[in-house]
């Protein structure tokens, strides 16, 4: 079963049809409701009553295919299907009910059943439709496929390959990302909010969050719900979340864990569009409290309604049209750009008062709880073109689909920085039973997807925000030449030592300015760098020798940057009293974040200079290869299956290679002209998905990658490992290995019953690679 939202927000239920007496009730009510327009279409003849052998033919497919039906409150909105007509080739028909076409369905319904069916081997999908049948020929225009089509008498005859593409790729995250962020609006937007559990006792945690949405000045209406009080901080309470006169649009539920299911229960039948659990006791204690929120889950997906939590601490929008906290934070924090998203609630509080700390300000804040249902990956997508936030920091514990994770960082790094601090690298982590149940992979996976991703990883929440304060304060390096101006040669070796670590480069040596005439001599600097073609970035470091000398330096730094313009980021090190939150030159129009040690300022700009060079390089894609025959391949994989795992052999593995084009040409490979020796293993990781390992003949360090491959991630892996061998980087030597790359990973992506493949010898020189010896590991044939 699938969770699936439709363009307007509304969220069903998508899953495979059954032949019991519901689905067949379900499914005679979608037709009793349909016109004879409708019928006409779907069954091209007059229909006045669809009759049980046809119903029971849709449900279970003919018995040659798969059916899906999409449901929503004990209601089928629309079925889907296709049945075989040959080995590799089926036939694809839907029916979505007419009160809600025009809001994706038939497209969903399309792409769920081509994407079941490309995994049991079929090739292509066909179906037939009449011409003047326009809605259904608008699934299949935007599906993303390619399309051929003949026309006969009114019938058009469409053929759809069904080998995934960037386009279609592209096609579904954009729809899924326009629907899952409208399903989040009434989280971030709301007009009438429910406390559930509101209470006159002060030291009550109802109490408290009425308290904070009161305190921020809430622009919409708020309802306490409490059935043993009239009235609470002044507002006048209902004993039920149905009593509220108005339609509620956010519930937030503060009870013992034992009465929210009934809770839930009165959202549903108030029509609730959102509901916030902050309960806790479920997932995060105990096996009886997992199947207790799993149940609860399911009857708010039945319904349609989206949940935060539970086990949530809160949501936060400090925009000025809402101004809402709707949680446990005691303020509402400053206004600012920067969304926030935390999978602990405790340390989510504290995280936002950190950044009220550290002068970075908010734009909304959530604290996902046990991701029930709304997840980071819903969150991402409702931040990605939300005009309020222009950063994105998460605190992440585990993952929930990476794979969906990858897609959808991709395109937001490519025009908003997403900074991550992911926690538990190892399974000694876990301190929940909640993530003890859950995989955490290997960290060197979750590293290469955040390389993969141009995702800025931190070690610390500390380091989270010295990247976060540079990143909303200064503009993006144009590369990686930075200029030290210090006024102590201990400070700036330091600094120097950090940035050749970091793989910074000094643009002049660093200019030491001794102890005299101070501030015109920073001025002066500071100036003449801002000035200089062939500095990417300023740091500038201070050591007072007078309580007066850090306000007229600040001011100098200040004015110089003001007299020039701020076009290129400046970070400070101002070595004062011990550590603290840092602080800022103020400008008019900007401030320059000053760190109480240099090694701080050091680290946050190579972060952010990292990032910079992510952004600067082409958008990855999927090159077209030549000598690449990958149906072939995987009709003699295919053939080659037996009922359980099976390892091929050499023979084989080469053929499958071959169709990849990449021939092993050993016998005319010259060993001693071999400028770097190589393995490559693909395995399938039960949370990544397809993993790619390369190592080196000379050190044996793993460098992993998510499979697919673009061509920017197939170089960026040729030129680390071309670095750690120690090889002087040659274009061509990179070419062959990125070429290489590629093509495994073009195989193991459009070949999936490929379980496992080891390459333990490649060599290669500058002109081909030469491949010794292979395997590969096949999934049992599909019963």
């Amino acid at each position: 079963m699938a969770r699936i939202i439709l363009r307007d927000g509304r969220v069903a239920d998508l899953r495979e049809a059954r032949p019991t007496e519901t689905d067949r009730e379900m499914l005679r009510e979608l037709f009793r409701n349909a016109s004879p327009d409708a019928l006409y279409h779907r069954f091209f003849h007059m229909v006045k009553e669809v009759d049980d052998a046809e119903i029971d033919r849709m449900l279970s497919a003919g018995g040659r295919g798969k059916a899906l039906v999409c449901v929503s409150q004990n209601q089928i909105l629309g079925i889907g299907h296709y049945i075989m007509v040959s080995d590799t080739t089926a036939e694809v028909a839907f029916f979505v009910d007419e009160r809600i076409q025009g809001r994706g369905l038939g497209t969903l319904l399309l792409e769920h059943l081509a994407e079941q069916a490309w995994r049991r081997g079929v090739l292509q999908f066909e179906a037939y439709v009449l011409s003047e049948n326009q809605p259904m020929l608008r699934v299949f225009q935007d599906s993303g496929y390619e399309i051929h089509e003949q026309q006969d008498s009114g019938v058009i005859h469409l053929v759809l390959p069904l080998q995934q593409t960037e386009r279609i790729h592209a096609l579904a995250g954009a729809r899924e990302k326009l629907a899952t962020a409208a399903s989040l609006r009434a989280f971030f937007e709301p007009s009438v909010v429910a406390i559930i559990g509101a209470s006159r006792d002060s030291h009550r945690l109802g109490h408290l969050l009425l308290q904070h949405v009161l305190n921020a000045s809430f622009t919409g209406v708020v309802y306490p719900v409490n059935p043993s009080a009239r009235a609470i901080l002044g507002v006048k309470a209902y004993p039920s979340v149905k009593d509220i006169p108005d339609p509620v649009d956010l519930a937030v539920i503060v009870v013992p864990r034992d009465l929210v299911s009934q809770v839930v229960m009165d959202c549903i039948e108030a029509h609730v569009r959102a509901v916030l659990i902050t309960s806790a006791g479920f997932s995060d204690q105990d096996e009886a409290g997992a199947e207790l929120e799993q149940s609860i889950t399911q009857m708010l997906r039945h319904e349609g309604i989206r949940l935060v939590g539970p086990n949530s601490l809160g949501i936060i929008n400090t925009s000025n049209e809402v101004r809402m906290n709707a949680s446990f934070s005691p303020t509402l924090p400053p206004q600012g750009t920067v969304a926030i998203a935390s999978q602990s609630g405790a340390l989510g509080i504290a995280i936002l008062d950190y950044a009220s700390r550290m002068g970075v300000g908010v734009s909304s804040f959530v604290s996902t709880g046990n991701k029930a249902d709304v997840s980071s990956n819903d969150l991402l997508q409702y931040w990605e073109d939300d005009p309020a936030t222009e950063m994105i920091l998460l605190y992440l514990e585990s993952f929930g689909n990476p794979r969906k994770f990858t897609r959808i960082a991709r395109r937001i790094t490519q025009h908003k920085p997403i900074l991550v601090v992911k926690s538990a690298r190892s399974a000694d982590a876990v301190l929940s039973p909640e993530m003890a149940s859950q995989h955490f992979g290997d960290d060197n996976i979750v590293k290469a997807l955040f390389q993969q991703t141009g995702i800025i990883r931190a070690d610390t929440l500390q380091e989270l925000f010295d990247v976060a304060a540079l990143l909303s304060s200064m503009p993006l390096p144009a590369g990686k030449r930075v200029q030290v101006i210090a006024n102590a040669s201990g400070a700036a070796v330091i600094t120097v030592d950090a940035l050749k670590a970091g793989g910074m480069h000094l643009a002049h040596p660093p200019i030491d300015l001794g102890f005299t005439a101070l501030a015109p001599r920073y001025y002066d600097e500071v100036h003449a760098a801002l000035k200089d073609p062939h500095v990417d970035a300023i740091i500038v470091l201070f050591i007072p020798v007078g309580i007066s000398e850090a306000a007229g330096v600040s001011a100098a730094i200040r004015d110089a940057v003001m007299d020039v313009g701020l076009v290129k980021p400046i970070v400070a090190n101002f070595l004062m009293t011990g550590p603290g939150p840092i602080d800022y030159i103020r400008g008019e129009s900007f401030r320059i974040p000053v760190y109480p040690f240099p090694e701080l300022a050091v680290r946050a700009l190579v972060q952010v200079s990292h990032y910079a060079a992510y952004r600067r390089q082409p958008l990855g894609h999927l090159p077209d290869l030549d000598r690449v025959h990958m149906t072939q391949a995987r009709a003699l994989a295919r053939a080659w299956q037996t009922n359980a795992p099976i390892w091929i052999g050499s023979q084989k593995t080469f053929e499958l290679l071959a169709l990849a084009g990449l021939e092993s040409s050993l016998s005319s490979f010259d060993r001693q002209s071999a400028i770097l020796k190589l393995s490559l293993s693909c395995h399938i990781d039960s949370l990544f998905g397809p993993v790619l390992t390369v190592r080196t003949a000379t050190s044996q360090m793993a460098h992993s990658r998510l499979i697919p491959l673009t061509d920017r991630d197939a170089m960026a892996l040729a030129h680390g490992i071309v670095k750690e061998d120690n090889v002087k980087i040659l274009a061509d030597v990179v070419e062959k290995l990125t070429d290489l790359f590629l093509r495994v990973s073009r195989l193991i992506d459009d070949v999936p019953e490929i379980m496992e493949l080891t390459i333990p010898h490649v060599m290669v020189n500058h002109y081909e690679h030469a491949i010794e010896d292979a395997n590969t590991c096949l999934e049992p044939r599909a019963m």
